[in-house]
């Protein structure tokens, strides 16, 4: 019973967080200045019918509460979200639009988050393994200097090594236009480009799991059950893994949900550097075009994909908690 109250208090808080975040996804573009409809009709010279036959096309000659109805109505409580047509990729509606880019975002997020997680995890434990050497300063030291730097920063130095400088890796794209777009080959040339994005986010994000994880096995390692395993004479490498470092997976779960929402701002950046088609990379155009349709779409599903991830990490920590199960 205290399980189902707790997950539903959570549900319940995801709701109204949806909620809210969906009020200001509609109302922060429409307190930028100028429109799509201006712009074009600036840099056209669109004759005044015309303006104002696509201001009757797009809805934007209704009042506010007007579109914010048909907001609700159409997006917040709709199966289907229909934000109207993108101005900018016209006459393909917003939602469409989204659909076709969100894929790529999801692989990168799913393959970067995974590495983010193995890559911390065994960074930490080789820094608390070797605590106190010049390594375990060295990967400390990095690891904070990583936390502190700005993803774009991040990806424009992998981009420069690795890229431009070495020649290892494509500089930008999902794929190369060349490659046959089927069987293994493909695949192969996915995961190719994926690497740099990939290795960019995950070094941005996993610095604050390396030093969770070591203070975590450091922690442990004080305790009595830690110290009675040493007596019995297991090997080291043993101890530290199930008596050190299994304790602390739930703090990294947690640590991890938190750090879901600026790994997601960190992979759109990530996109526009290495000119990746996901949602980062149509965002920056949408921003730059005054796109509002699209803007609300992005930014609903962005914020879909948070609240969702932080409601199962939570109903995650509840299962494996068995203090939060039984009350």
């Amino acid at each position: 019973m205290v399980f189902l109250n707790t997950l539903l208090r959570r549900v319940s808080i995801a709701l109204l967080t949806y909620v809210v975040v969906n009020l200001f996804i509609f109302t922060v573009p429409r307190l930028m200045p100028g429109n799509y409809i201006d712009y074009i009709a600036s840099t056209r010279f669109l004759p005044q019918q015309a303006v104002i036959e696509l201001y009757e096309k797009f809805g934007l000659n209704e009042p506010f509460y007007m579109q914010l109805g048909r907001y609700v109505v159409n997006v917040m409580f709709s199966p289907r979200p229909d934000f109207g047509y993108s101005y900018s990729f016209y006459p393909y509606r917003a939602w469409d639009v989204v659909q076709i880019y969100l894929p790529w975002t999801v692989l990168l997020l799913s393959i970067a988050t995974i590495a983010t997680f193995i890559l911390g995890t065994l960074l930490g434990f080789l820094a608390a393994y070797t605590k106190d050497t010049v390594l375990d300063r060295v990967i400390v030291g990095f690891s904070i200097y990583t936390m502190s730097t700005p993803y774009f920063i991040l990806a424009l130095i992998v981009l420069a090594v690795f890229s431009q400088y070495l020649g290892i890796f494509p500089a930008g794209g999902a794929y190369s236009t060349s490659t046959p777009h089927s069987g293994i080959s493909f695949v192969q040339d996915i995961l190719w480009h994926l690497f740099l994005p990939v290795m960019a986010i995950s070094i941005g994000t996993s610095g604050q799991i390396v030093v969770l994880t070591r203070e975590i096995i450091i922690s442990n390692m004080s305790e009595d059950f830690y110290r009675t395993a040493m007596a019995l004479g297991l090997k080291r490498t043993r101890i530290l893994v199930e008596y050190a470092l299994r304790p602390g997976v739930l703090p990294l779960i947690t640590l991890l949900g938190i750090r879901f929402g600026t790994m997601m701002s960190g992979a759109l950046l990530t996109e526009i550097i290495f000119s990746y088609p996901g949602l980062g990379y149509i965002l920056y155009q949408a921003i730059l075009s005054k796109d509002f349709p699209l803007l609300q779409a992005l930014f609903y599903i962005i914020s879909i994909m948070i609240v969702a991830t932080s409601l199962i990490l939570d109903t995650l920590y509840m299962i494996l908690d068995p203090r939060i199960r039984r009350g």
